[in-house]
Parts: structure tokens; C-alpha cells; sequence
């Protein structure tokens, strides 16, 4: 597989110098990979490699999508690598289209990969930071262990000083999605540091623990 041609058929679809809607964005990955499902691990990789350090918000998110549709090159990716596409995106609509198809490689071995998400969590990297968030509010969302839980928790109060929205939404968010298991405990965490915590973050989750809505 010639992976420049791969790349440049995948962008040849799209209108040049302008927004791609993600509807249309994620028809043009499925129909990439439902052409190419026997593509190895290598191959994988590097076709990656060239669509997240490409220059447009389109080949970002097609990445992502991309990921997403191979869950089983996906849960073998090493760390770094990880790491380091992340570190190719910016804005909250690019890292969280890598964060909502990579919860399955989270979970596979948390033990071992919760120590990336701790280094996003510290990074200096805005970007890396929601990151370690938002990975984790579709895994809380999936299973009710305590481990995770506990971890959420862990990183909400390393970030629940910052301003920007990129990070206070993203509490807000995986707030908001622990009270499906652990309702009782955000409760607790929410009256115990409603002071500290972002006020949109105060806000929107009261809201959900009244009304269960959003």
C-alpha cells in the first residue's frame, strides 16, 4: 500500500479551504475502511503518522475516526505513539474526537495506562490536559468500578483551579458522567468542594443530580 496515495485519496474528497461537516467526514472513513479492513498494524500506523501531522482540522478528525474503526490495531498502540498524536492536535473538537473512540484502548489495560493519563494531566499542554479528562468520562459511563471512579476524581482535583473552558466543561462533562454509578459520590465530592470547583462545573452537575438531564 502506498501510503502518500492512501492519504491524498482520503483528502481528495474533500472541498478544498473549506469546514467538513463530521457526518460527512465519518462516511468517507467508513467507506476508507471498509475498502482497506485487511490493513496491518504498519501500515496503520504510518497512515496515521501522515493524516495527524497534517495541517487541516479534516485530516485530524478523519484520523480519529480512522482509529476508531480498527479497535483491534487500536487496544496494541504503544503510549508514546498515543502521546504523541495528541500532541499534533489542538482545540476541544480535535483532541475529543481522538478521546471518544480510544476509550477502548484505556480500558484494556488501565493499570498500566492510567500513568499516560496522569502525565496529560500535569502536562502543560492544554490540549493533553482535557485529554485525561474527557478518555475518562466515556469509560466511567461504562463500567461502575471504583478504580475508576477514584481516578476521575483524582484528576478533576489536579485541574478544578484552571479557567479556561477546555478544561472547566471537561470536569463539568465527566462529572456529569459518573452519576450514573456513582451518584452518591459526586454528591459528596460536589458539597465538598464547591468553592474550589469551576462554577459552570457547580452548575450544570447540580442540575443533573436534580433532574437526571443532562
Amino acid at each position: 500500500m502506498n501510503i502518500k496515495f492512501e492519504r491524498d485519496t482520503l483528502l481528495g474528497q474533500l472541498k478544498s479551504n473549506s469546514r467538513v461537516a463530521v457526518s460527512k467526514l465519518r462516511t468517507i472513513a467508513r467507506n476508507w475502511v471498509r475498502e482497506n479492513k485487511e490493513i496491518d498494524s504498519k501500515t496503520f500506523i504510518e497512515l496515521l503518522d501522515l493524516l495527524y501531522s497534517g495541517p487541516s482540522r479534516e485530516e485530524k478528525v478523519l484520523a480519529s475516526m480512522i482509529v476508531g474503526l480498527f479497535p483491534t490495531h487500536l487496544v496494541t498502540l504503544k503510549e508514546a505513539r498515543l502521546d504523541l498524536w495528541l500532541g499534533q492536535l489542538a482545540g476541544w473538537e480535535e483532541v475529543d474526537s481522538v478521546c471518544d473512540e480510544i476509550d477502548i484502548w484505556f480500558r484494556a489495560d488501565q493499570k498500566r495506562r492510567e500513568h499516560l493519563l496522569r502525565v496529560w494531566n500535569r502536562h502543560s499542554q492544554i490540549e493533553k490536559r482535557r485529554a485525561s479528562l474527557v478518555v475518562l468520562c466515556s469509560s466511567v459511563s461504562k463500567d461502575s468500578s471504583v478504580y475508576l471512579a477514584d481516578l476521575s476524581f483524582e484528576c478533576i482535583d489536579i485541574l478544578k483551579g484552571e479557567t479556561h473552558a477546555m478544561i472547566t466543561k471537561a470536569i463539568s462533562w465527566l462529572l456529569r458522567s459518573l452519576i450514573k454509578y456513582h451518584k452518591n459520590e459526586v454528591e459528596k465530592y460536589l458539597k465538598q468542594n464547591a468553592a474550589t470547583l469551576p462554577k459552570i462545573a457547580v452548575r450544570e452537575v447540580a442540575r443533573k443530580l436534580e433532574t437526571g438531564k443532562k
